[in-house]
């Protein structure tokens, strides 16, 4: 593994020898303090003893010669003297200041090279120091300890976090996968049917969601069509959404009206909600060729509905409670006809509630606008053009809620097309006789 410039760089610094140890910077400070003092003792003398040798100067050079003399002695054994004070004083700031010093040094030299190649396993490079001086440099030796403990513990600590995170990452990159699998996601999904034209997304605000979509065939004629939301986000949103999702689907396919299936959920979810979660659903069931749609509406975001010509417009349908919140509610199915030619628009609140860094929602006009803006879009084209505009809407402000969204539209048949149609589920083959 290549090392990084700060590492090699680490590693330079913990392996120089030090040109100038402290000892023989103290040494020679009282190397030059024997001179110095020499030299002042010296100009003292001289000062002294001027008078003194004026007079004997005159007397006679024997004299002279004597003054001299002492004066040659007294520095010589000045100097002396200093100079053993100074290799006794070097001795020992070698023992006690500079080899204390030069341990923990080294054992900081080893902490930096083994934490720079990653090998910080073990607590040893301050543990046996073992300095006794009984001053401050023992202190930084047991603080120097302590620290070593806490940073491997910590490196310890952080690795295990480490490892935990991207243990959770990767289950829920699998979590991902099959919650999109779990959805239809083959387009188009009937290709032996010409008049139908669907297309579906989820985009979630984290990893996995609580939005869903879903679309199936109840029989030959008749599609069913959902789209729910999930209060709440993450994997607790994730899990209820595919518990509501299949038992929307396996209601929806006995046959019975979107508010009786809304009923019948409803009360299963309610028989052990003990962390009550609940979902918005709206679920309707297409009659594919007279174009009737029954359906019906708990607490969800109202459908959006454009005929054979003319713009989308909100269709406000009867609300009823949210399912899962509470026991015994009743919900009320309702009929309006999907043209040919014409087009629904179904979607979580997370697209009208989608804000910018402004904190100003798109909202629902800015929805109807880019719909109408592409009123003879397919149901792809759609999608990726509502996609788009919340996108340059929203800018890098982070996404918030999910984002599900889904376009059914009803298309003419060709006149050599108008035959009965064998239509099967997604990912199934079509076994002629």
């Amino acid at each position: 593994m290549s090392k990084s410039k700060q590492q090699q760089a680490i590693e330079k610094a913990a392996s120089e020898k030090i040109e100038q140890p402290l000892s023989d910077r103290i040494f020679r400070l009282l190397l030059w303090t024997a001179v110095a003092i020499a030299a002042v003792s010296m100009l003292v003398t001289v000062v002294m003893f001027y008078t003194e040798f004026l007079d004997i100067s005159r007397e006679g050079a024997s004299a002279t010669h004597s003054l001299l003399k002492y004066v040659a002695i007294y520095l010589v054994l000045i100097s002396a003297v200093t100079l053993v004070i100074a290799r006794v004083v070097k001795q020992y700031t070698d023992r006690h200041l500079a080899e204390p010093i030069n341990r923990i040094s080294s054992a900081a030299k080893e902490y930096i090279l083994d934490k720079s190649d990653g090998t910080l396993d073990n607590m040893t490079h301050f543990k046996d120091l073992h300095l006794d001086t009984d001053d401050e440099l023992e202190h930084l030796a047991l603080v120097l300890r302590d620290m070593e403990v806490s940073m491997v513990q910590y490196v310890e600590n952080l690795t295990k976090v480490t490892r935990e995170k991207e243990r959770i990452s990767t289950e829920l990159d699998l979590a991902q996968r099959i919650q999109e699998n779990m959805l239809p996601n083959v387009f188009p999904p009937y290709p032996d049917r010409h008049d139908l034209d669907i297309h579906a997304s989820m985009d979630p605000a984290k990893e996995v969601g609580g939005d869903f979509y879903d679309f199936f065939l109840i029989d030959h004629d008749h599609l069913g069509l959902v789209m729910a939301d999930v209060a709440g986000k993450g994997i607790p949103a994730a899990l209820f959404m595919m518990m509501a999702r299949i038992m929307i689907n396996y209601s929806a396919k006995t046959g019975v009206p979107p508010a009786e299936v809304l009923r019948r959920v409803n009360e299963r979810i309610c028989e052990n909600n003990e962390a009550e979660m609940f979902v918005t659903v709206w679920l309707g069931i297409l009659d594919m060729n007279t174009g009737e749609v029954v359906a019906a509406n708990a607490g969800h975001e109202y459908p959006m509905l454009r005929g054979a010509k003319g713009d989308f417009v909100l269709r406000k349908d009867p609300h009823g409670f949210v399912v899962g919140g509470m026991e015994g509610v009743k919900f009320r199915d309702y009929r309006f006809t999907l043209e040919r030619g014409g087009t629904l628009f179904l979607y979580t609140d997370g697209l009208p509630e989608a804000n910018n860094a402004k904190g100003k929602l798109f909202g629902t006009d800015r929805v109807l606008e880019v719909l109408n803006a592409n009123p003879d879009a397919s149901a792809e084209q759609l999608l990726d053009a509502m996609t788009k505009a919340v996108a340059k809407y929203v800018g890098k402000t982070e996404q918030f809620d999910d984002l599900t969204m889904m376009a059914v539209r009803l298309l003419d048949l060709p006149e050599d097309s108008k035959e009965t149609q064998n239509v099967v589920e997604p990912g199934e083959k079509d076994h002629k006789k």
